[in-house]
Formats: C-alpha cells, structure tokens, sequence
C-alpha cells in the first residue's frame, strides 16, 4: 500500500539516503539531503522521492542523465566540499561506535583525490532483446542500465563502451550477464572478461581480432589471456607493473598517490617493513626504495605481477621479499613479527572491506613501534584500530581519502605507535 507524507530530512546514512523520523518510525529516501522538506512516497517500507519542497544550500544539479536510475552514484545532487565533510563525519562516527572518544581533533579533512575520473570499472552487461546492454546495475535492483555516458570513470573508457559492447555480445550466455572489468593503463585499456558461457575455441580467433581491432593492450576471459598487443603498464612511483588480469588496483591514481603519501608518512624512518595484504605492490614499491619489505599476499597472481615490477626496479630497490600467505586463515602471529630478522620496525595492513581482525589481534600482542592500517570500510577498520589500541598502541592520525566520486565509499589511512 502507497502513502504520500511530508517530512523532514535529518542526517545522511552512511549509504548516503537522507533519513527521517516519521509517525510510523525513521525512513531512509535516497537522493535527499539534511534539513530539506520533501515529499515521498511510501511503498512496502521503502520510501521514493516525490519532490523537493524546501532545498539544502548544498544541493546541486546531477551531472549525469543517467542519475536517479544508475545505482552506480548515490550522491551526485550534493556538493563535493559537502560529500567531503561527510564522508568525514562518517569515520569519526564509525570510531565512536567503537568506543574512540574525542577524535575529532584527530581525524584530518577529507582529501579529494577523485583526480580526473575512475581508471578502474567493473560494468555488467547483458542481453535484451536483440541488443546488449552495458552498464551498472539500477539501484537495489538487477536491471540494468544501459550507460552512454559517465561522469566518474576516465573519458577513455567512456569512448570504448560500444566497442565493450560489442565485446560483450561474443561471449553472451543466452541467460545471466558478462562481467567486464576495464582498466586504463599507460599502453590502453586492458580488458577482463568473465562469463557464466563455454566458449567454443572456434569463437576465439573473432573475439581477439575485434578487442584488437578495437585497440585494447589486452583482452582475458575467464582470467586467461587471448591476447596482448601490448603489455598494460601502470606506473608505480616510476616502476613499471603490469597488473594480473582483472585485478585490484585503486580506483584513481590519484587516491593511490594519496593513500601511499600518507603510509610512507606514518611509517617514517622504519628500515624493515611487512606489507601485509600487500596486492601487486601499491605501497610495497614504495617502501622498498628506503626499508627492506616483507610483502605478504593471498592470490598468487598478485604476487607474480610484484615480481615483475620489483625486478624492473632492482637497481632502484632494497630488499624485498614476496610470500604467498593467506592472513584471514594464518595471520603473521605476534612471535612471527617479533622474531623476523631483527623484529618488524613497522608494519603496513590494507585488507579488503572484512578488515583484518585476526591479523590486528596479533599486531596488538606483538611489539612492533609502528602500524598503518589503510581500510576501505571505516567500520571494520574502527574494529581493528580497536584491537591495536587496547594492545597498548597510540591512534596517532586518521586520514579519510575520497577516490569514489559522488558515492558512500571512504578510504582511510590511520597511524597508530606504541611507546
């Protein structure tokens, strides 16, 4: 049953939907902001915006035609300075649910760091009808929307989105979607294709020659390379890395060079250094010029790709040792980093969105001076720091990075010493 009521909006949610209290208990409406009048509708507990009667002075016109539908922006009718003061609340709030009283003082402004747009997207595609469509899912729905244009990603990948497109239709399943993830690198865009489809061999000598045709340095399916025209570089701090297929890399670049900014910061004048969750290397070549590193990771791949870059820079490099290692299951205990060579000086944690709990229970009985945990989910970071600093760890510096324009996503880098 559909009602229409009036209300007033209070706070952002840290999904960033506007939220309310009304008669009937608190409701959350997307694409509202706080202290605006609005008028929605209500629909089996879930609220729609019918019109704006009073708007924030933060309010501004969406970039994109697509807004509203697209799930892949939740914040395009808000100012950028607005979404930074935010986002930064939303971590201060995440370490108060943790017991971190007066931080306020200590957590830093937001750094934009959205730069020119989005190098990395993951897009859906799937069939409709006679055509295909590619794009992101609409909000809280598997529908898609069909995307012509984007604001947030790189304008190279916006122009390549016929040819993806096409791509998409070789490897169609006749039911489900095609997962595209698209990266923009120094030499082109290197293209992951996954697919729920078997393709016949006899189908592959057409897909390669349209991802060339199209231009792409490489094309994968199903995590195995057709082709390479030319070998992906992105640059890390100079070194050339050429990340596995579909692989994690930040969002922009320059989130990364603000995130690696402030690690290398916190971590200071430490010579032996374990980079845990340490990916292809985003802080781990970073760190290698002036400490010894112990970069630890979970997916083999990763690794390899690390490899590659620090034997490019062996010159410009000191010690670096790589390891395959899965910390969610065997963490580094505290006996590990102690006993290592001459014990850890400091060590670097940047886990997926789940956090790394096991591992910061470790680091709290361990007696390493220096930790920075780098996080994007402010929720689960604000666990771990809560298991350094009842360890005896001192939370020096928090550091909220936005690198995911008009969305909730925050990254976070906090500094944490023990005396």
């Amino acid at each position: 049953m559909t009602s229409e009521i009036t209300c007033t909006i209070e706070t952002l949610a840290h999904k960033g939907e506007g939220r309310a209290e009304t008669a009937d208990g608190p409701v959350h409406v997307p694409f509202t902001l706080p202290g605006e009048t609005v008028r929605i509708a209500r629909d089996d507990g879930r609220a729609r915006l019918l019109e704006v009667l009073t708007p924030a002075p933060e309010r501004v016109e969406p970039l994109c035609p697509h807004f509203g539908t697209c799930g892949g922006c939740a914040l395009q009718h808000m100012d950028q300075r607005a979404i930074l003061d935010w986002k930064r609340d939303q971590v201060i709030a995440a370490l108060a649910a943790r017991g971190f009283a007066d931080v306020d003082g200590l957590v830093e402004p937001t750094v934009d760091a959205t730069g020119e747009g989005r190098r990395r997207a993951v897009f859906a595609a799937a069939r409709a009808g006679s055509r295909v469509m590619l794009g992101f899912h609409e909000r809280a729905s598997h529908r898609l929307v069909d995307l012509r244009v984007c604001p947030v990603v790189l304008p190279e990948i916006v122009a390549a989105m016929d040819d993806l497109r096409e791509l998409a239709s070789l490897v169609m399943p006749r039911k489900g979607e095609v997962t595209l993830t698209v990266l923009a690198t120094g030499t082109g865009l290197d293209v992951a294709l996954a697919t729920p489809a078997k393709i016949s061999p006899r189908s592959v000598p057409q897909i390669v020659e349209r991802a060339m045709g199209a231009g792409f340095a490489r094309l994968s399916l199903n995590g195995e390379t057709l082709v390479e025209a030319r070998a992906p570089i992105l640059s890390v701090d100079g070194l050339p890395l050429v990340p596995p297929p579909g692989g994690f890399v930040q969002a922009t670049l320059a989130g990364e060079q603000a995130l690696a900014k402030r690690v290398l910061e916190c971590v200071g004048k430490a010579r032996n250094v374990a980079d845990l969750f340490a990916g292809s290397g985003t802080f781990a070549l970073r760190l290698a010029r002036r400490a010894r590193v112990h970069a630890l990771e979970g997916d083999r791949a990763a690794l390899k790709a690390l490899d590659g870059a620090m034997r490019a820079g062996a010159g410009a490099l000191r010690e670096v040792r790589g390891e395959r290692r899965d910390l969610f299951r065997n963490p580094l205990t505290a006996t590990d980093l102690d006993d290592f060579g001459d014990g850890y000086d400091a060590v670097v944690f940047d886990p997926p969105r789940a956090g790394a709990e096991a591992q910061a229970r470790e680091l709290a009985l361990s007696k390493v001076k220096t930790v920075v945990a780098v996080s994007c989910n402010p929720a689960t970071l604000a666990r771990d720091l809560r298991h350094l600093v009842d360890g005896g760890y001192r939370l020096r510096s928090v550091l909220p990075v936005d690198q995911f324009r008009f969305s909730p996503h925050i990254e976070v880098v906090a500094g944490l010493t023990r005396d």
